[in-house]
Parts: structure tokens; C-alpha cells; sequence
């Protein structure tokens, strides 16, 4: 957590941050932290510079209070998280910066991610929950995903007794495997996706640190996040966890409580969700196909790994005695024709392709960084257009297509 604090105001955020909303986030803790602010030298450079060391030299002297409060906002201090408070906000009808416009001022290079986080946890509080909570659904790169194997089932989330024993259910696993004793489970529903974040103990983890100028012990159990995200129109779970065990602990937790069915998701556990077989069919020739009137402009292939690992009849893998990574700007499957020409795409595996997506957004691109391995896994750092992300491999044939016809039917 020090280094998060450290890199809360560098050397760019202190020369432009308005003073005045760091003293009010600092000014309950100024004494603690020994920090003299009435001391600080009347130049504004001088000033600026006195702030940036403070934080440089943060560590866990720090107030906790303090900590969690700079934690928090450095979650939400990036463009992902600049976004959801945005869109937060004008749901609920606020401009969480209207009072730091200036008139005739478009373009105020002042309003970082940074600067809008602050000024949302200082002056919005509930705003900035909320976004701090759709957050923790972007936060894993790669999520465990099943399908529903039946297509009659509706959520029951909302019958009486099936939020508690859920909660009761989670809450009994965690503390049986990690000996901890906190757990909160908060539901969310947006559209047609329901979401439930799970904050809970973890193992505990022991530090030697400088306590006052001598050498002491922390000991200390962080507290993380688990996502689940089911989706009735499709009857599609993805869950996000430090834990593969804790991830399909959860899914059979939901199937039980809130699907009435435990094992409804047990099926698909074995199924192939991704597959790269269209790369390796059309070789060079592959292209994305993508929606000339939707919001993904280009998909580069960016890296193949391949290698010839083959599937024994008993269904287990032969491990293969090579293995060959490739990357291009554009397409990895023709740079590997021109350097390996003696390689036949179609006679070696294809282990996992890595893709860069280019996305239209309010007349700016984002590039979100992709990376395929099937059977079941896909990764993302940038969660935030990932529904998107997975139609458009959907439509390429590379993400198994998944029901929707009887399952929206339910759903409704």
C-alpha cells in the first residue's frame, strides 16, 4: 500500500492539483503524519514541491484512516475509473466538477483521472462508492467462466431467505478456509446483468517493518474482492477471484442458493468456450470480421505462440519438445509464414493469440490488449468493453456462441 500512496502524487499531479483539496483530504491527519502545513513556504513552486516529498516518503506511518482513504482513490485515479464516476454521475444528475470549471474553458487540462477521483471522494462520497464497487468487476484479467446446462431456470435472488443464505453460505467458506472473519456480499443489477461483489479475508500474511526505528512484526489479513457476474439471457456465469478454488466454490454456491441447483453449471466446466481453430484453418488469410457501423474499428494480431503438442487417444496432452512465439503490429500469423515458411499452419497448434482491439469512443480510440487461450480462457486488463470484446470473437467464430433464444425467454 506505501508504493500506491507514493505514486498517488507525482511530479504532474502536484504542479497542477488545486492545494486546497489536498488540505482538506489531509487536514484531519496533519499532526499524525507530523506535517506542518501553516509551515509550508509562502512560493507556490516551493509549496508544490514540500507536498510531493510528503507523499514520496509515505509508509505504513501513515494513519490507516489515511491510507484507505489515498488507496480508494488511486483505485478509481486511472481512465477506467474516471469513466465509471463519470457515468455515475450524470446517471444521478451531478457534475461532480462543475464547482472547478472555469468560464470559457473547455479543455481544463487539470482534470485528470487523479483529480476527478479526489474531488468525487471529497465532495460526492456516495458517487464515489458506488464507483469504487463497479470498479471491482474490472479488476481480474481473466475470470472463470460455465454455462447453465438448463435453459428453465430464473434467478431467485430476490425471494425471501436467498440474499441471506447465500451471504451465510459465502461467509461460512471463507472463514472455514482462511480463518477470517470478514465478509460482505453487496448485489447489484444492471440491465440484463445481475453482479454480486463478495469482500472477504485472506490468508494471513506477516511483514517485517521499521516501527519508530526499530525492527517489529506485522502481521495482518488483507481484505479482498470476488466478483460473480451471471447473465440470465444466457445462462452464463464469470467469476473473479486471487483463488481458483474460491472461483468454482462460488459458482456452486450461486448455482445452489441463488439458482436453486448446485451442479447446474458442472457441465459446461469441461466444454471448450474459446477456440483459435479459424486462425489455424485459414493461416495468413485470417482476418476479423467486424461490424462496420459498430464501435470496434481494427483487431490486430499482435502474437501467436505455437508449438506441436497433440491430443493422445486417452484425451491427455503430448507435450511438444518445441514451442515458437512470434509478434507483429499488424498480423503474427504472416510473420511466422515469412520466418518459419517451412512451418504448415495447419500441421502445429495454435496455443494462444494475443490481440490488439481498437475502440471508438466519444472521437477518441482506445486499444484494449486481449490474449486467447483456449479452451476456457480469455484476459483483458480493461474490463470496461468486455461484453463487446466477446460479440465480436462470438461473431469470428472464436468464443463458442452461446444460447440466448430459450434463455432470454426465461430471463423475461
Amino acid at each position: 500500500m506505501p508504493k500506491r500512496i507514493r505514486n498517488f502524487v507525482d511530479r504532474a499531479f502536484s504542479r497542477t492539483v488545486d492545494i486546497e483539496l489536498l488540505y482538506r483530504l489531509l487536514s484531519p491527519y496533519l499532526r499524525q503524519i507530523d506535517f506542518g502545513w501553516d509551515d509550508l513556504p509562502d512560493d507556490d513552486k516551493r509549496r508544490r514541491e514540500a507536498i510531493f516529498n510528503l507523499f514520496a516518503r509515505a509508509d505504513t506511518r501513515f494513519p490507516a484512516k489515511l491510507q484507505f482513504a489515498l488507496y480508494n482513490i488511486s483505485t478509481l485515479s486511472t481512465d477506467a475509473g474516471a469513466r465509471i464516476i463519470q457515468e455515475i454521475a450524470t446517471e444521478a444528475g451531478v457534475d461532480v466538477l462543475a464547482p472547478h470549471r472555469v468560464e470559457e474553458s473547455e479543455d481544463d487540462l487539470r482534470f485528470t483521472p487523479r483529480f476527478i477521483a479526489l474531488v468525487t471522494w471529497l465532495d460526492h462520497r456516495a458517487i464515489f462508492d458506488r464507483a469504487l464497487s463497479a470498479a471491482a468487476f474490472l479488476a481480474y484479467s481473466s475470470k472463470l467462466e460455465r454455462d447453465a446446462e438448463r435453459e428453465d431456470v430464473k434467478p431467485r435472488h430476490h425471494e425471501a431467505g436467498v440474499q441471506t443464505g447465500f451471504t451465510e453460505a459465502v461467509r461460512l467458506h471463507f472463514v472455514s478456509r482462511y480463518n477470517g472473519h470478514y465478509c460482505d456480499v453487496r448485489w447489484f443489477e444492471e440491465e440484463d446483468l445481475l453482479r454480486v461483489l463478495i469482500l472477504h479475508g485472506s490468508k494471513p500474511e506477516t511483514k517485517n517493518v521499521d516501527q519508530e526505528g526499530t525492527e517489529d512484526t506485522l502481521k495482518f489479513r488483507e481484505i479482498v474482492q470476488s466478483t460473480i457476474e451471471y447473465d440470465p439471457r444466457q445462462g452464463a456465469i464469470a467469476v473473479g477471484s486471487k483463488s481458483a478454488a474460491d472461483a468454482k466454490k462460488l459458482v456452486k454456491l450461486f448455482g445452489e442458493h441463488v439458482l436453486g441447483d448446485k451442479d447446474i453449471f458442472e457441465a459446461s466446466a469441461k466444454k471448450q468456450l474459446y477456440t483459435l481453430e479459424p486462425l489455424q484453418k485459414l493461416g495468413t488469410a485470417f482476418k476479423f470480421h467486424l461490424d462496420p457501423d459498430g464501435d470496434i474499428t481494427h483487431v490486430a494480431l499482435r502474437e501467436v505462440r505455437v508449438d506441436e503438442a497433440q491430443l493422445t487417444t486417452t484425451g491427455r496432452l503430448r507435450r511438444s519438445p518445441w514451442f515458437l512465439t512470434l509478434g507483429d503490429s499488424q498480423n503474427a500469423l504472416k510473420r511466422l509464414k515469412e520466418v518459419a515458411s517451412d512451418l504448415d499452419i495447419a500441421d502445429i497448434r495454435i496455443v494462444h493469440a494475443k490481440i490488439d482491439v481498437t475502440i471508438e469512443m466519444d472521437d477518441a480510440e482506445v486499444v484494449v490488449p486481449v490474449t486467447i487461450r483456449p479452451p476456457r480462457t480469455v484476459s483483458m486488463r480493461d474490463h470496461s468493453h468486455e461484453r463487446l470484446i466477446l460479440e465480436m470473437l462470438e461473431d469470428n467464430d472464436i468464443r463458442k456462441r452461446r444460447r440466448t433464444g430459450q434463455f432470454a425467454a426465461a430471463a423475461e
